[in-house]
């Protein structure tokens, strides 16, 4: 919610500032991005108050979305597009593995060891953002992007020591980026550098193995849309 109030005093600060303000334009389009996930993983295994193992994970996917958006402005060479993008599928962020002893079970002289797995999907992927951009010329533009970002995550945790389990919760995150686009009469093509951190998302096993999972992304998204 504080995001949200975030995002809704920012478009009111512009159009406060702003005279004349009119529709500039209206888009929709396709976004097809390449992902550099970044997930610094710690375990907190067997309920003992310390983190047992930490693992940084990188992944690489290649995601699609589609997107529409408005644009206002003055008429002149500034203009805020407001937008939201979604993905319309499902797409593994996180998956990892890791050799655990059981060390409950090790007072009992019946200590048992094997292979901790856990893994993160995502669906419902919105991202609502802010857009300001300046036009340097009839064909091209330069933009910022601040967005904040919801998802469903689904993880999926195998432990030796305890019962598998599967924790459904929502994750939120928020997006920078920098990026130029080129018009065209049949349309534009931009391209984008980003950044999204996600807030860290935690899942809790029956003997009460405690998994936080923090991810970052960074990716190239390219875009294809059309103008109305």
């Amino acid at each position: 919610m504080k995001k949200i109030l975030i995002t809704l005093i920012s478009v009111f600060t512009f159009m406060a500032s702003a005279q004349a303000l009119e529709v500039m334009n209206r888009a929709i389009g396709l976004n097809i991005s390449t992902n550099s996930i970044d997930t610094n993983v710690k375990d907190d295994i067997d309920s003992n108050g310390t983190t047992n193992t930490t693992k940084d994970i990188t992944n690489d996917i290649n995601v699609g979305s589609l997107f529409g958006e408005i644009s206002i402005g003055n008429g002149g060479t500034g203009m805020l597009t407001i937008g939201v993008d979604y993905i319309p599928f499902d797409a593994e962020m996180d998956a990892r593995s890791t050799t655990q002893s059981s060390l409950k079970a090790a007072g009992d002289g019946a200590a048992t060891s094997g292979t901790n797995s856990g893994n993160v999907e995502v669906s419902g992927h919105t991202t609502l953002y802010l857009r300001p951009t300046v036009n340097i010329s009839d064909t091209f533009s330069v933009f910022a992007t601040y967005g904040v970002i919801t998802a469903d995550a689904e993880s999926q945790i195998k432990s030796v020591s305890s019962t598998d389990k599967t924790v459904t919760q929502t994750i939120d995150g928020e997006k920078i980026g920098l990026g130029i686009r080129r018009n065209g009469d049949a349309g534009f093509v931009q391209i984008e550098l980003s950044e999204t951190d996600y807030d860290p998302i935690s899942a809790t096993t029956s003997n009460s193995t405690r998994v936080t999972a923090d991810i970052d992304t960074q990716a190239i998204t390219l875009s294809l849309g059309k103008s109305f």
